[in-house]
């Protein structure tokens, strides 16, 4: 986080450069205001000059604080775009799975609302929190040079101010984070009941989860009305102890008029440059709370961009993989015991059948191979070519090894779009043909809403093209015939035995013998 707010430093030098001068002219306003009622109160001639010297304070400050507010946005704006980049960049880097031992929702939460949240109750506090200690200190500094003795006073009282002002700070920090965790908590619970609509309908259990849902919103709105309520009196309670603040350098300043040691219009720029004191304070104990309730957020965007930090040392797959190899593998999975000192081989210019029961690790054996678990999850090695997977670069087994399974991904555009998927690829036309797919499909939009148009065994054979316009040294198909019709099932197989000169591995749940002897070695689980 540190080295991305180190990026836009300038801008923030600049908003406190703004801030001073903004706060300047706003004190020199009150002064001149100020000689323009003793002037009124003198009967002195001068007034014309006065009243232009006012108006072109007041222009100049129009004119910066107008500048001020858009540095402050161009500032707090490009600190969102670099920390979208930087936590997209870093989720991107990360092993799949590093990625999966979270929930999507983690990452949607951070790419999203925790963005708007550190926007909303850092970025912009950041910058006011420093114009509200810029203004305090230059309209007390202004105040001390009118009389020094009313400055002592003034101070005295603002300091009281400041104290008091700390109280509903602290109600409304605690509320925000309660309201922030719970609100996140009823966006699980919405998300997941949508995700589960069909299954909710078809259990006939809509009225259950409605209860549960009754219950818990209800739950989660009364924390949102604790939370608006103490928003609310918060700054309630700000005003209150401001006014009991101004009447007090009010009485003061009158005193200091009795006294003859101030003037009419000298009191009255105290009593303005009081706006400059009490309103800042005011809004700092605000700031300095709300900035308070990111922590854990930054905590989160630091985790993620941990990636960022990490340098990759893994060994590059430069040579083509000719040989993989598992050796003396023990897993444990989900509390079941799947494999036991297992070992197997595949080679190049070879074809690999694994078929077995739902639940034998088919699925996890292959996931192993392209490093979907970590190290600590099994004992034994993944060799590709010899070398330990662990020691291989990711990226650069991924170009090597394709590993094709069914998906649910898909971009607006058209089927060729969602094949080629933004890539500069020189596609062969024969390959579309194999697939039987003709140019009036190829050019067919599923942009969202209309993918109900593509059947599920269409959507398959895109997510098999995707790899298959690429070369790979390594092809792992998992279920690619699962829900097919026999003819686009066996249109997939023909496909698959015209690969040559690579490790081709098939995960299978079909029983046909006619196909299954097509295959070099059938490895059962």
């Amino acid at each position: 986080m540190n080295r991305i707010l180190k990026k836009h430093s300038f801008k923030y030098l600049l908003t406190i450069i703004l801030s001073i001068l903004t706060s300047f002219l706003f004190s020199v306003f009150a002064i001149r205001t100020g000689k323009v009622i003793d002037v009124v109160v003198n009967k002195n001639s001068s007034l014309k000059d006065k009243i232009l010297s006012c108006i072109l304070i007041i222009f100049l400050w129009f004119v910066l604080s107008s500048i001020f507010s858009y540095v402050k946005s161009k500032y707090a704006s490009d600190v969102i775009k670099d920390l979208k980049m930087h936590l997209y960049n870093s989720i991107g880097k990360k092993e799949i799975s590093d990625y999966m031992s979270v929930s999507n929702e983690y990452y949607l939460n951070n790419l999203t609302k925790n963005i708007d949240f550190y926007n909303d109750n850092y970025l912009g506090p950041k910058c006011d929190i420093v114009s509200n200690i810029i203004s305090a200190i230059v309209s007390v500094g202004t105040i001390f040079f009118i009389n020094w003795k009313l400055g002592l006073s003034f101070v005295a009282v603002t300091l009281v101010t400041i104290i008091l002002s700390q109280l509903p700070g602290v109600i409304m920090a605690k509320k925000t984070v309660k309201f922030s965790e719970r609100n996140a908590d009823n966006l699980k619970l919405i998300n997941n009941n949508l995700s589960g609509f069909e299954q909710i309908k078809l259990l006939n259990l809509f009225n259950i989860f409605q209860n549960i849902f009754k219950k818990k919103d209800n739950d989660f709105e009364n924390v949102r009305l604790e939370y608006m309520f103490a928003s609310r009196f918060a700054n309630t309670l700000g005003i209150f102890f401001s006014f009991f603040a101004q009447l007090a350098c009010m009485s003061i300043g009158i005193w200091f008029v009795l006294q003859g040691n101030l003037t009419v219009g000298l009191l009255i720029s105290s009593i303005n440059l009081l706006n400059g004191v009490f309103s800042p304070v005011q809004e700092f104990a605000q700031n300095k709370n709300l900035m308070g309730t990111v922590k854990d957020i930054v905590k989160n965007f630091e985790n993620i961009m941990s990636t960022d930090n990490e340098e990759s040392l893994g060994i590059m797959l430069n040579d083509n993989v000719n040989s993989i190899a598992i050796k003396n593998l023990s897993m444990d999975f989900k509390d079941k015991h799947i494999f036991d000192n297992y070992n197997v081989n595949f080679e190049s210019n070879k074809k690999y059948a694994i078929v077995g029961e739902s639940g034998r690790g088919k699925s996890t054996l292959v996931k192993l191979i392209m490093k979907y678990y970590s190290s600590n999850s099994y004992s034994g090695e993944v060799l590709i070519n010899g070398t330990n997977i662990n020691k291989i670069d990711t990226e650069s087994l991924f170009n090597k090894i394709a590993y094709i399974q069914r998906n649910d991904f898909y971009v607006d555009g058209t089927i060729k779009d969602n094949i080629e998927l933004y890539r500069n690829l020189n596609i062969q036309q024969n390959l579309y043909n194999q697939l039987k797919f003709t140019g009036d499909f190829l050019n067919k939009n599923i942009e969202d809403g209309s993918r109900n148009l593509v059947s599920t065994g269409e959507k398959q054979m895109i997510d098999i093209l995707r790899f298959l316009v690429k070369d790979y040294d390594v092809l792992i198909f998992d279920e690619p015939t699962s829900n097919l019709d026999r003819e686009t099932s066996k249109i997939i197989f023909d496909l698959i035995f015209k690969i040559s000169n690579k490790i081709v591995i098939v995960i299978t749940h079909t029983s046909n013998e006619e196909t299954l002897n097509k295959f070099d070695e059938i490895i059962r689980l």
